[in-house]
């Protein structure tokens, strides 16, 4: 699926991480605009097709005013990806409401601010399509991620939910989850654990461009009938002993 995106308009948030970065570069190469944000401008790709808007997902104001914005100076919003991720790992009983109310504003409440932002331009014009980025740990936990696999549980049944709600006004709701994928944060994440790389069926880790296709799917049009679901780009499953 080399194209397919030409003329349409994607907005993506968390697009310094290497997975929303990973899915601009894939959708700006499929012929779409795609709209960078993330909360600090530099670190944001910026390419012909490629069109830094800082934003803070803490705000519900600063994601409506974007989504008002993108619509104003394009024309249109055909698609949203989210993919916020926040690197708070540890032990449970070390991890203080603090680290987890920081995990939840931005992913879990970040994302429901995005989606409540870009929908009514979706319904207008009785299309759309959104891709919430969770992961494998929303079905099976990590011990020393256990912040973000709970919000990661939710954000699964938010899309589940969505999907059916708002697919009669044509608006597709869908979610990808990958397990370890080559990243700062899998680093990150292995070194807050045992230290041993994961392991899975399918020899890893993942590449972000492994997501940036499966999230490029999803918004496009031979999803067309695909709601409410979610899709695993994590090699097999569950990571080997």
């Amino acid at each position: 699926m080399s194209g397919g995106f030409e003329g349409k308009v994607v907005w993506i948030t968390g697009a310094s991480g290497a997975l929303g970065r990973a899915s601009a570069e894939r959708l700006a190469a499929a012929g779409a605009t795609v709209i960078a944000s993330s909360r600090r401008r530099e670190t944001l790709p910026e390419s012909e097709r490629i069109v830094p808007l800082p934003l803070d997902v803490t705000s519900s104001a600063a994601a409506d005013a974007a989504a008002q914005e993108i619509v104003a100076r394009f024309g249109r919003l055909d698609g949203l990806v989210t993919s916020t991720n926040v690197p708070v790992f540890g032990d449970f009983l070390e991890l203080d409401d603090a680290a987890w109310q920081q995990v939840i504003d931005a992913k879990l409440l970040g994302t429901v601010r995005l989606v409540r932002a870009a929908l009514p331009h979706f319904i207008a014009a009785g299309k759309g399509s959104v891709v919430v980025l969770s992961g494998r740990g929303g079905i099976d936990p990590s011990p020393q991620h256990l912040p973000g696999s709970s919000v990661n549980a939710a954000l699964i049944l938010l899309v589940h939910g969505l999907g059916a709600v708002y697919g009669p006004k044509g608006v597709r709701v869908n979610a990808v989850s990958p397990g370890p994928i080559k990243s700062p944060r899998l680093d990150a994440l292995n070194a807050a654990g045992t230290g041993k790389p994961s392991q899975t069926p399918i020899p890893g880790p993942g590449l972000p461009t492994d997501v940036a296709d499966a999230v490029a799917f999803l918004l496009s049009d031979e999803a067309r009938f695909i709601t409410g679901a979610n899709l695993f780009v994590d090699g097999g499953g569950r990571a080997l002993p």
